[in-house]
């Protein structure tokens, strides 16, 4: 990679109670790159996922955040009041159940429309028409902008939810399990939107998932976790074709590929 990272991580740790978490992780996320964070339940890659969100703090280590000005934030250094407000614009993060991701009580379009108004839109002409474009970027019914997410079905709230992250173009977005729950033609449905969404969008994302088809599909690089440890990266197709580490193998050969 010959890029600057667009966000990067050292040293991560993070415990509860007595029972660590993350150990010790270092990563870095570059422009236009996916990387897919695998491991079985339990092995700490969805609270390395809120750390890198800015979501949760760590015990020890840094995130460091490449803003869109060009300036290197600590991410959980910097005053609260600009890592939510970086959370609302730059940064994007999508929730395993869409109903913690959206406000089930407003329309689809309110939701989509919330981020473009924080990043500084003014008319809200231009938010609807926005969340209408984006709407139907993630294959929803124009003519369902006006309904609220407690009517949609899980599949249509997960594709809601990607279109509220996305619609300000963020820099960097977090996917925590976001087929999670779907039947197995939805989480299809909802794999190959992401893919070309990032595509078209040259979408720098970290992708949490027990999936490793759905790993394969879309990450360029995997990282993968046991016991909060990064256990074995690189190339996707390098680290599920030949696993270096025991642990990979397993999960390759699917024995504890559904856990």
């Amino acid at each position: 990679m010959t890029e600057e990272p667009v966000l990067s991580a050292a040293g991560l740790s993070k415990s509860y109670g007595a029972v660590p978490a993350v150990r010790d992780v270092s990563l870095e996320l570059y422009p236009s790159e996916i990387l897919g964070v695998v491991g079985e339940s339990g092995s700490g890659k969805t609270t390395l996922l809120k750390i890198l969100a800015g979501h949760l703090a760590p015990d020890s280590g840094e995130v460091f955040y490449r803003a869109a000005e060009g300036s290197l934030l600590s991410l959980h250094r910097i005053p609260e009041s600009r890592r939510r407000r970086l959370a609302r614009t730059e940064l994007g993060f999508v929730f395993q159940n869409p109903e913690d991701g959206l406000r089930m009580k407003i329309s689809a379009g309110g939701n989509i429309a919330e981020r473009p108004l924080a990043s500084g839109l003014r008319s809200f002409a231009e938010a609807r028409a926005a969340a209408l474009r984006w709407l139907e970027k993630v294959e929803l019914p124009a003519d369902r902008l006006d309904d609220r997410p407690e009517e949609y079905s899980g599949g249509m709230r997960a594709r809601l939810q990607l279109a509220k992250n996305l619609a300000t173009s963020p820099r960097a977005v977090f996917l925590d399990e976001p087929t999670a729950g779907l039947d197995v033609s939805v989480q299809a449905r909802v794999l190959d939107l992401i893919r070309g969404l990032s595509a078209e969008f040259g979408l720098s994302a970290v992708l949490v998932t027990h999936d490793l088809m759905a790993a394969r599909l879309l990450s360029h690089r995997l990282l993968v976790m046991k016991d909060g440890r990064a256990v074995e990266s690189g190339l996707t197709d390098q680290v599920l074709d030949d696993p270096q580490e025991p642990y990979t193998q397993l999960l390759v050969s699917s024995i504890l590929g559904e856990a």
